[in-house]
């Protein structure tokens, strides 16, 4: 079964508008209620979509910081070691300071502390302000090695559908039903008034 995409259901949409606003036999409530239930319909079908997608993202994102901080499995003594590593890399508060705790673990020969500080660094790196301070400490955990430079570019590059800019998941609404908020055009989709007809927005 072929799967919608995000342009195939505003497509939908719109053919199902056309076909509403063109039936003389409704009037002009009908056609509002039909439009709010076409627009329902699809907006339930982008929601569906949309969290198919932020599923993927999400597998995807796991895997790649597995592949960059991941630790090996361990047990007794290394797995307590690497506890304490995630423990103390959680206090550290500044970049700077990461930084210089991060260069005393690589010297030292520290691999679970140096991972769990880039790891620490890695969730702090999207912050306003400080966020490219932190980015430098994960991107000297990189240099050490070409796999997790190619994992960090990629995982750097993610965005999780429908966030910040990314229109994707966008369902415009008819020009009929633009004066309405969302949850007024739930309820009027949701009312009691009959809508005849073979049109996908009917009840029937």
């Amino acid at each position: 079964m072929t799967i919608a995409s995000p342009d195939d259901i505003r497509a939908e949409l719109d053919r199902t508008a056309e076909r509403i606003r063109s039936r003389r036999d409704l009037t002009p409530q009908a056609k509002q209620v039909a439009l709010a239930r076409a627009y329902q319909a699809a907006q339930d079908k982008m929601g569906r979509l949309q969290q198919d997608a932020t599923e993927r993202y999400q597998r995807d994102r796991a895997k790649l910081e597995r592949q960059l901080f991941g630790a090996p499995d361990s047990f007794g003594a290394d797995a307590v070691n690497q506890r304490q590593a995630r423990e103390m890399a959680a206090q550290l508060t500044d970049p700077k300071q990461a930084a210089n705790a991060y260069q005393r673990a690589v010297r030292d020969g520290d691999k679970a502390y140096a991972r769990a500080i880039a790891s620490h660094a890695a969730d702090h790196a999207n912050l306003p302000l400080i966020g490219k301070e932190w980015q430098q400490v994960v991107q000297q955990y990189t240099q050490d090695s070409p796999a997790r430079a190619e994992a960090y570019q990629q995982l750097a590059g993610m965005r999780q559908p429908g966030t910040g800019v990314d229109w994707t998941y966008i369902v415009p609404s008819p020009p009929e039903l633009g004066r309405y908020t969302s949850t007024q055009v739930q309820v009027l989709a949701q009312t009691d008034l009959e809508v005849h007809g073979n049109e996908p927005s009917s009840a029937a």
